[in-house]
């Protein structure tokens, strides 16, 4: 498991408390004592996204690839393609 924080004071890795989601935001100065010099440091939160592409030949004029989806009870089971999520109903369920 990778750290989230080395300690300012010592170097020491850290992992921040996220207790009752303490840390989270964005806007606001957070602080922790150090699990190993036990000196209180300040931390700010930055998110970012990341986002991974796919080749969706289903929306470019290619075919859908539909599989069964593992739906209980199977009769309201539908057909949804791997590719992009697209649904339709399967022969099963009309």
């Amino acid at each position: 498991m990778s750290a989230d924080i080395q300690c300012p004071y010592c170097g020491m890795d850290q992992e921040i408390n996220h207790d009752d989601g303490y840390g989270y935001e964005e806007d606001e100065l957070h602080q922790q004592e150090c699990r190993d010099c036990e000196k209180i440091f300040t931390f700010n939160t930055h998110i970012s996204f990341n986002y991974d592409a796919h080749k969706a030949e289903c929306l470019n004029y290619g075919e859908h690839e539909y599989q069964l989806t593992k739906t209980f009870p199977t009769e309201f089971a539908q057909l949804r393609c791997t590719t992009c999520g697209h649904e339709k109903p399967s022969e099963v369920t009309g």
